[in-house]
């Protein structure tokens, strides 16, 4: 493989005169992975320092409005505010963050910047953000007319609102009582909703961080039913169970939707290894242990969800999946459904030079020292690894060498897509 400017430019027999030469013998060579969930911003540079020591080289980054801020302003000042400080490359999620300000050509100004998808919250109504079907409907008509990608975080809001409120009556704040509160009949429930409403709009439907075996039989059925419906799975729904919510260290597994069975865990990596699931992420959230979930470690209502996994999710993928599959979901289909492919996702003449070198051989363990990400905790801490990551280029550049992080110099780009994007 030939590197020069930043690109791929050839693959298979090249002329090695005057180039320096990185061994990749007995290693897997792929492209560099796509995170296409990711909560990076306020914490961008240790979190995109982590992405390049896991071999994620590119993120698709959800852009949190303030308040009224509209879509398209959020972008702009992400982008001057945050992109100079990324190590990895970007590209933007839009949000509806106050459903009720939503005005038809909030999305036009947003893809006019070149963000091509944009997210729905159907649940969390304690916090304002939960937009009801009408709302939703109306942001997937004009999403579906820009050629967007519509993203949704599926649970009943309404209901769980209910649950929750029954559980603090009962005197229930412990953490146990979070999986009690977000059933996943629930989040069935919603997906179904979500994707009929998508049907209607004629939007494309990309369901993020599916939990168990019923979400996922709904995105079968719409499939069935010939609607294209993409569906995602996070590292933590595959490797932790409803247990975890109940243990001395629960406070290391609030996330929503919560943790669920071990037959779900069975049903989400069966779905990865037969395409019924379409992408690996990792929800990643800068957030720390000791600031900001222990001091409300009493109150399962007030801690903050969401944990770190940029770092971890492509090593640990390689004890989940087989090399193909694990490039399919984590490289390939991350491109191609957001509108970065052919520059990302492959290894290819013309691709930008995002290459991660696996060297299966030397099996490893996640140290924060390897996660490298600046916080205080990892779920994935001493997990063993089935490999190590050799070396990692992204835009060509020698990010990792040997196994130590040598990319503070190199700088990630903005990815703006402008073309409709695939639905298949």
């Amino acid at each position: 493989m030939l590197v020069e400017d930043g690109l791929i430019r050839a693959v298979g027999e090249v002329d090695r005169d005057g180039a320096d030469t990185v061994d990749a013998g007995g290693c897997l060579v792929l492209p560099g992975a796509i995170d296409v969930h990711t909560h990076v911003f306020g914490g961008i540079r240790d979190d995109s320092r982590s992405a390049l020591c896991g071999g994620t080289t590119s993120a698709l980054a959800f852009v949190d409005a303030l308040p009224g801020e509209r879509p398209a302003e959020a972008a702009r000042r992400t982008l001057a505010d945050e992109m100079p400080e990324s190590l990895i490359d970007l590209a933007f999620h839009a949000v509806i963050w106050e459903p009720q300000a939503y005005r038809r050509g909030d999305l036009a100004e947003a893809a006019a910047l070149g963000v091509g998808s944009v997210k729905l919250w159907l649940a969390y109504l304690e916090l304002g953000i939960q937009a009801d079907d009408d709302v939703a409907l109306r942001v997937m008509q004009e999403a579906a007319e820009l050629g967007m990608v519509v993203l949704a975080h599926c649970e009943n809001g309404r209901a769980i609102d209910v649950l929750t409120r029954q559980l603090v009556e009962q005197g229930r704040l412990g953490i146990d009582s979070l999986p009690r509160s977000r059933p996943i009949e629930l989040e069935a429930e919603c997906v179904h909703r979500f994707l009929v409403l998508a049907g209607l709009a004629g939007a494309t439907p990309y369901v993020v961080h599916l939990t168990g075996r019923a979400p996922l039989e709904e995105i079968t059925a719409a499939r069935g039913r010939g609607q294209t419906v993409h569906g995602e799975v996070c590292t933590h729904h595959l490797l932790f169970d409803r247990s975890h919510h109940e243990g001395d260290d629960a406070v290391r597994y609030v996330m929503t939707p919560p943790l669920r069975t071990g037959d779900d865990q069975q049903a989400l990596l069966d779905g990865l290894r037969d395409g019924g699931v379409s992408t690996y992420a990792s929800d990643h959230c800068h957030l720390r242990l000791d600031r900001d979930k222990l001091p409300v470690l009493g109150d399962f209502t007030r801690i903050p969800t969401g944990m770190p996994g940029i770092g971890a999710r492509l090593p640990l993928g390689f004890g989940l999946l087989a090399p193909e599959q694990l490039v399919e979901v984590a490289c390939a289909a991350p491109a191609r459904i957001f509108g970065l492919c052919p520059r990302k996702g492959a290894i290819a003449a013309g691709s930008d030079a995002d290459i991660v070198v696996w060297d299966p051989s030397v099996p490893s363990r996640l140290t924060m020292d390897v996660i490298n990400d600046g916080l205080d905790w990892s779920p994935y801490e001493h997990m063993p690894v089935a490999g190590s990551i050799r070396h990692v280029l992204a835009g060509g550049d020698h990010v990792v060498a040997d196994g130590r992080f040598a990319g503070d110099q190199h700088r990630g780009r903005y990815l703006p897509v402008s073309r409709v994007l695939e639905t298949a």
